[in-house]
């Protein structure tokens, strides 16, 4: 009789569990990119809540562990089956039971770090500015910004090979990467619905197109990169370009920008305002080249660039 009365207990402070689990998740999607996937780091505060509000006694001293353990057992919770690089476990749930409806890479990208960005190829997949096939995945993280110092850094060459990031998990068989970003160099962010459960942080097109030119491997490539220009330009926005490139100052990025327009056979004030500002700049160094880590060896005077 007692088991019974025990067996019934734990039942009801499970059923409990999981109405209040559920309000508080719902309570708490606003601040969620996803409600289809969560990360651990994510989960743990909502379930610690949700153990603040039950009525019974039986769960509010489990850790956040074993809580996530009984979901699982009820099926509310299920750990993507996530590859990491360095064997350490990375923790991301899919929520409720259905693998019929997986979150996709991007999703659980955002869900990894919700105050993270979508950049690079990840970008160019969103805005649909490629063809190709997803080499890998990309989100930023803004750099913590240093106090400035006397000495500069030395100036790297722009046909050193480019770092990808750093890699965090692989799913459906593409690598997902971290990268730190300067926030003088990444302004142009929006969000964006990939569906009805879903709201990604992802870089706007124009800084989407000026990415490419920043870190053309993290975009998948030469190709991939021209392929943008050519299918962006006529979508973009030439004020929004503009008022990027005025505020990053990066007299490189803007010969690399203005090559492109002129490569592409683009008419606006957007050249002359490009043209205009690289005046009040000093061309005394090796010309660059136009994409970072890509060795072109043709010289194209008018924009002091190394080019195809």
């Amino acid at each position: 009789m007692k088991n019974d009365l025990r067996d019934r207990a734990v039942i009801d402070a499970t059923a409990e569990l999981i109405d209040v689990f559920q309000l508080t998740l719902l309570t708490a999607s606003q601040e969620l990119p996803s409600t289809r996937c969560i990360s651990h780091a994510s989960l743990v505060p909502i379930i610690q809540r949700a153990q603040k509000a039950l009525t019974s006694g039986t769960f509010r001293t489990y850790s956040a562990v074993r809580i996530i353990a009984v979901l699982e057992s009820a099926e509310l919770l299920r750990r993507l089956p996530l590859t990491s690089p360095r064997g350490r476990p990375v923790k991301i749930y899919a929520l409720g039971f259905n693998e019929t409806s997986q979150p996709s890479a991007l999703e659980v990208m955002q869900a990894y770090r919700p105050a993270g960005t979508l950049c690079y190829f990840s970008a160019l997949e969103l805005h649909g500015l490629t063809t190709q096939p997803t080499p890998h995945y990309h989100l930023a993280e803004f750099r913590p910004v240093i106090a400035s110092s006397a000495v500069e850094p030395p100036t790297e060459s722009s046909d050193k090979p480019q770092s990808l990031g750093v890699e965090v998990f692989t799913l459906e068989d593409v690598k997902c990467f971290l990268t730190s970003r300067d926030p003088n160099n990444l302004q142009g962010i929006q969000r964006r619905q990939l569906h009805s459960q879903c709201t990604v942080r992802v870089t706007t097109l124009e800084q989407t197109l000026l990415d490419c030119l920043h870190r053309p491997r993290s975009a998948g490539g030469p190709a991939v990169v021209f392929e943008a220009w050519a299918s962006g330009l006529p979508r973009s926005n030439a004020a929004k370009l503009w008022a990027l490139l005025d505020s990053i100052q990066n007299p490189n990025l803007m010969r690399r920008a203005g090559y492109m327009l002129e490569y592409h056979q683009t008419t606006s004030a957007l050249l002359d305002q490009i043209r205009s500002a690289l005046r009040g700049f000093p061309t005394d160094q090796p010309p660059e080249s136009l994409l970072p880590g890509i060795p072109y060896s043709n010289t194209a005077n008018d924009w002091h660039l190394r080019t195809p």
